[in-house]
């Protein structure tokens, strides 16, 4: 009889321990997922949690981004806490290339959904969850959209600034040599020495990485008789400023006396020139349409002057 007390006394022991020590032993939450890789043109994914007793959601990028913080009633919540969320709600991640919004729906589910990632290289962050006792993270990338294709491009062709003859550029060190012992024509190309600068300036720098580096080839204008127009030039849409060749062909001649070497320099006037432009392009599978707004500037070589000098030959 004492026995069966003691054994009942020590069940009711470790029964009330077991009882205390199951509210500090929690069930492991954690995700199978530590690794989350998604399209850019519109993913979703959702991560099942192991357990639901957990409660803060935080976000950590490689670099700043915009957020909102809603919660379970997409009520906007005002925090000084950087993007982190306690219990119901969504993140929401916003830029002028990327937009996904990291919500928990459920419990045990969070779940991801990608607006689009225009940016030309992945991007990454970390999604943080943690209850008092312990916490996950789990590394997340979207990997980039295809790139958009243009449908047109526009000009302000009534609104512009323009400078006629606005800068000078000189040149030496062309040069011909006539070794005979008669008069002797030189015939050569002014323009080819020098090039049409030019360049695409966007309102968002980034713009330019939805179009990527397949070389999009656009119509550019032109001064023609005193009016700004589309005469058929064309150029590559990228932001690097370009050295395009001159289209003018025209030539001089000059004629060398005998035995002498003859030294040119030349001067050549640009026009200087700028115009907004706004370029249209769209997505290809998403058909999502994007407006991309900003100046193209040009310094196009219009005029020139020749000098030179003469080296007669000794012998």
């Amino acid at each position: 009889m004492k026995r069966f007390l003691y054994l009942t006394v020590c069940f009711l022991i470790l029964g009330e321990f077991y009882g205390c020590n199951g509210d500090v032993f929690v069930d492991d939450f954690r995700s199978s997922d530590s690794e989350l890789t998604l399209d850019g043109n519109g993913d979703v994914a959702t991560i099942q949690f192991a357990a639901a007793n957990w409660d803060w959601m935080y976000i950590a990028f490689d670099f700043p981004i915009q957020y909102k913080i809603y919660d379970a009633d997409n009520r906007l919540i005002t925090t000084d806490q950087g993007p982190s969320l306690n219990g119901f709600g969504k993140i929401v991640c916003t830029g002028e290339m990327i937009d996904f919004t990291i919500e928990r729906v459920h419990p045990k589910e969070v779940k991801i959904t990608v607006g689009e990632n225009a940016l030309s290289a992945p991007f990454q962050f970390q999604l943080r969850a943690s209850n008092e006792y312990e916490w996950q993270e789990i590394r997340v990338e979207i990997s980039p959209t295809d790139r958009y294709v243009m449908d047109s491009i526009t000009y302000s062709l009534n609104a512009y600034s323009y400078n006629p003859e606005n800068r000078t550029e000189r040149k030496e060190g062309v040069s011909f040599h006539n070794f005979t012992d008669v008069f002797s024509t030189y015939t050569f190309s002014p323009f080819e020495s020098f090039y049409h600068f030019m360049r695409f300036k966007s309102d968002v720098p980034e713009a330019f990485q939805l179009l990527g580096e397949a070389g999009l080839t656009v119509e550019i204008p032109s001064m023609k008789d005193g009016y700004l127009g589309m005469n058929g030039k064309r150029a590559p849409f990228i932001s690097a400023q370009q050295m395009l060749p001159c289209s003018s062909t025209e030539q001089e001649e000059d004629i060398i006396p005998p035995r002498t070497a003859r030294i040119y320099t030349l001067w050549m006037v640009y026009d200087w020139l700028e115009t907004r432009y706004t370029l249209y392009v769209s997505h290809p599978k998403t058909k999502k349409q994007r407006i991309i707004t900003g100046t193209l500037h040009s310094e196009m070589p219009v005029k020139y002057y020749i000098t030179h000098k003469d080296i007669p030959f000794n012998n």
